[in-house]
């Protein structure tokens, strides 16, 4: 007489539904861990909408902290600041290049605003002296307070 195959049971392993199952939770497990990292990047967080005030490395700049024809880029909501201190008082730009996007920096020797990836050259009024780019750089507004430099888009 032939045996009859055994009948499967717990002891053999688990089944093909349990492991249908914990494919299906692995599964829709990795889609909600993707999804929710997609969401987390693109939801802006509740109170991180930067500051008013220019903030560097070393927490809020504050004028006393840039030198005679000196400058500093710092970050405040919006975006990266160049602040220069000139004879006339400070002057203020966006910090991020017209052109691919590199932070700039001011050349006190040639007395203009340079991108070091590219080359790009600006005035103090932000207007292109030469280089690849085409566009401006944005002033913006600063004023000096007890609690550091205040930064504000430029009125029109």
């Amino acid at each position: 007489m032939s045996e009859s195959p055994a009948a499967p049971d717990a002891a053999n392993g688990p089944t093909r539904r349990c492991m249908n199952a914990l494919l299906g939770l692995g599964i829709v497990g990795t889609i909600a861990g993707f999804a929710g990292s997609i969401l987390a990047y693109l939801w802006p967080a509740s109170g991180s909408a930067g500051s008013e005030f220019l903030v560097g490395t070393q927490g809020p700049v504050r004028a006393d902290d840039i030198g005679p024809d000196g400058s500093v880029v710092g970050r405040s909501r919006l975006g990266k600041i160049l602040v220069v201190r000139r004879q006339d008082g400070l002057v203020g730009l966006q910090a991020t290049c017209t052109h691919l996007g590199c932070t700039v920096a001011w050349n006190a020797a040639s007395g203009q605003v340079e991108c070091p990836c590219h080359g790009a050259r600006y005035n103090l009024h932000g207007e292109v002296l030469g280089g690849p780019a085409r566009e401006a750089l944005a002033p913006v507004s600063l004023t000096v307070e007890e609690g550091g430099i205040r930064v504000r888009p430029m009125e029109s």
